[in-house]
């Protein structure tokens, strides 16, 4: 592997949360100087979904008390996901990932396997019964019938969310490394809470369920492995020469992971497609769904996203932690400080295709509060700078002042991570949020 990434940057960054996941680490990783390491041409034998026929029969067990029917994932697949908010469908697809992720069996050389954690896939099915059928009672390593035969796995890759009558559905494909297993899977799920209901296994993955998937499969599941003349090639093939060459502003995590580490495990979900591309949501490991009390700021669900260009069949980009949690108004700062770093990761990939607006426009009490802040802080908008910083938080880490329904926060940026560090500030500014929905007031430049 390359160099590892200087890790003391990214250890203040956890206070920031949204790269709450780099945390300081002593193991070997890539380092993103030089570009993002990559792996063989397409051309290699990377397998895509659609190998090795498999019965097509449902056959896993639905628990009694489950209202669906292996039936629902059916035609009416073909209906779409107009009727489902964004909010469920991100729901959805982290519940399966979080489900598929107690369950990763593949050997890891970084991290110690995981115990099953109960209180997680409780929150995750409709009911024990359901759990036990689909999951099982056995330990990591165990056959699990919703694994559909699938023996060792370390990638998840997740289809498109359906309509299906009354539930939703969404295929499942399992890597071992670059992969697929033999079956496709059918995951029927509840589209208002997301819990799974029952699950189907079908027959060979078909291509056309996870457009895009290729280079991903191909690049992720190298990594899984830990394969070196994939990782340190410098040809960068299975990236865009835009991304390939692209240099982040700050540079405590590798962009190809979003990460220190070299992940042993990665899991994908369709969010979108295109003529020209697919996206992604991503997750270098296991997914949880349930915040953690102890820590905030650690990041729910699959919090990056990724692009692929459909005619080069090359990743264009990785856009790390653009999926922040909702807004928590027991830790006003953390959720500014999440919510502004996100902005900031999109600003910055603006050259890669990423609408820096579109990240942050939602986030504000009014349209209209917006432009006026879009319009007068700056040459990179809302952070009142010249360029894009490497890092933004609140100054001092000030915890805000209230003010009847309003509290302010001081913030400031620096060009890389640099906070509490006086006189380095690459720019300062005054953020007023709503103290009840957390949504920006205004944004005041102040240097």
């Amino acid at each position: 592997m390359r160099s590892r990434i200087a890790t003391a940057a990214v250890a203040a960054s956890l206070v920031a949360g949204l790269v709450a996941g780099l945390a300081a680490c002593s193991t070997t990783s890539k380092a993103p100087a030089g570009g993002a390491p990559a792996g063989p041409s397409a051309s290699s034998s990377t397998t895509a979904p659609g190998g090795g026929a498999t019965s097509s029969a449902p056959v896993v067990p639905v628990a009694a008390s489950s209202s669906a029917t292996t039936a629902e994932s059916g035609a009416s697949g073909a209906q779409g996901t107009s009727a489902f908010t964004p909010a469920q469908l991100e729901t959805m697809r982290a519940k399966v990932a979080a489900v598929y992720g107690q369950g990763y069996t593949t050997a890891t050389s970084h991290y110690e396997q995981p115990d099953i954690n109960r209180q997680e896939l409780a929150a995750d099915f409709t009911d024990k019964a359901t759990m036990d059928a689909l999951f099982g009672t056995g330990a990591i390593g165990s056959n699990r019938p919703m694994d559909c035969g699938t023996a060792k796995y370390n990638g998840i890759v997740l289809g498109a969310v359906q309509a299906s009558g009354i539930a939703a559905t969404i295929p499942v494909a399992l890597y071992e490394n670059s992969k697929a297993g033999a079956a496709e899977i059918t995951v029927i799920v509840d589209p208002a809470s997301g819990v799974i209901k029952s699950v189907a296994c079908g027959g060979a993955p078909k291509p056309a369920d996870f457009p895009g998937v290729a280079p991903l499969a191909g690049y992720y599941g190298a990594m899984a492995s830990g394969n070196t003349a994939v990782l340190n090639d410098k040809s960068d093939p299975y990236f865009t020469r835009a991304f390939a060459t692209w240099k982040p502003t700050a540079t405590d995590y590798d962009v190809a992971t979003c990460s220190q580490y070299v992940p042993d495990r990665w899991a994908v979900a369709l969010t979108g497609t295109s003529p020209a591309a697919s996206t992604w949501d991503f997750g270098p490991g296991a997914v949880s769904t349930l915040p953690n009390r102890s820590d905030p700021a650690a990041p729910t669900g699959l919090y990056a996203s990724l692009a692929v260009d459909l005619g080069a069949a090359k990743i264009a980009r990785v856009s790390c932690y653009t999926n922040p949690l909702p807004a928590d108004p027991a830790h006003p700062a953390t959720s500014v400080n999440r919510l502004m770093e996100t902005y900031r990761l999109a600003a910055d990939q603006k050259s890669l295709g990423v609408d820096p607006q579109a990240a942050i426009r939602s986030a504000f009490v009014s349209d209209a509060a917006f432009t006026t802040a879009w319009n007068s802080t700056g040459t990179v908008p809302l952070l009142c700078s010249s360029t894009v910083p490497g890092s933004v938080e609140t100054a001092d880490n000030s915890t805000g002042t209230t003010s009847g329904s309003k509290i302010t926060f001081s913030m400031a940026t620096w060009r890389q991570w640099h906070p509490d560090n006086p006189g380095q500030e690459l720019s300062k500014f005054t953020l007023v949020v709503d103290a009840s929905t957390l949504k920006i007031v205004s944004i005041t430049c102040t240097k």
